[in-house]
């Protein structure tokens, strides 16, 4: 499947009133499932011919691993981003430590245009996303890529033997093409994860909070590195666990590791369209 760009930007800006993007039937769903796995389909073909030491010209192993493809991406495409960097990502699982933060920080500081989509599990998955990136959309986010410039993709490839994710860096236009069709659609059926109107459920400050109760920070470290108090930081985390919908510290833990059963957080309801299976 290929999409008109033009149709696509223009579909991007026809929300409804609340945001929402228009309603799309069952047949929009199975051509973008079909273009996503097509582009799949390609990229897996690529990638098991480079590891075969087959020719792939405007395609290269870009890291084996979330450590190395998360400095890769630090070290040689950031620095060499000019306008804009566009993910697509079907899942965005919590990582307290997630030295990506730092790498978007960094672009966002060179004023590169950011944007964001993944699917409402992440919502239910991962509490702090939306509050993290206030500007986050949801949609049907089926294929992970980042898209670089209009101009190079980073596109998500098999599994390596021992099990480790592998990324991709494409700059040949079928892949490049493809990613671009892909992402314009998307963003085009895509919503804000923070509905019109409402705000992110946790403050900037909270969201720190709960990166360092979740590796075991004591409260009168939080307190040091934030120049609050005690009181102060309980207070935070008490908020924290009662949204989150915890009985204690532990469980809150638990729930912002999505190891919890998401739908029961009342507090997410507002910023879900579907049933609350996770």
């Amino acid at each position: 499947m290929r999409v008109n760009r033009q149709d696509a930007a223009q579909g991007s800006q026809e929300e409804t009133q609340d945001g929402s993007p228009p309603r799309e039937g069952a047949h929009g769903d199975a051509d973008l499932a079909a273009s996503a796995v097509e582009l799949t389909a390609l990229v897996n073909t690529l990638a098991v011919r480079s590891v075969a030491g087959g020719h792939t010209p405007g395609f290269r192993r870009l890291g084996t691993g979330n450590e190395e493809i998360g400095r890769n991406l630090a070290e040689a495409v950031e620095p060499t981003t000019r306008r804009s960097v566009w993910s697509m990502q079907p899942i965005m699982h919590f990582d307290p430590g997630d030295e990506l933060r730092s790498t978007n920080a960094r672009s966002l500081a060179r004023g590169l245009d950011m944007r964001t989509i993944t699917t409402e599990r992440t919502l239910r998955l991962n509490p702090l996303c939306s509050s993290e990136d206030p500007e986050l959309r949801i949609g049907p986010a089926l294929f992970q890529c980042i898209l670089v410039d209009e101009a190079t993709a980073v596109v998500a490839g098999p599994l390596s033997a021992q099990g480790f994710p592998t990324a991709w860096l494409a700059t040949r236009s079928d892949v490049v093409a493809h990613v671009t069709d892909l992402w314009h659609e998307t963003w085009a059926r895509s919503r804000p994860a923070v509905p019109p109107g409402a705000s992110p459920l946790f403050t900037p400050r909270q969201c720190l909070v709960a990166r360092r109760l979740v590796v075991g920070t004591k409260d009168a470290a939080i307190a040091r590195e934030l120049g609050v108090s005690l009181r102060t930081v309980a207070a935070e985390i008490s908020h924290l666990v009662s949204t989150l919908g915890a009985s204690n510290r532990a469980a809150a833990t638990l729930a912002l590791r999505g190891g919890t059963f998401q739908g029961e957080i009342a507090a997410l309801q507002p910023y879900l369209q579907s049933g609350p299976t996770p």
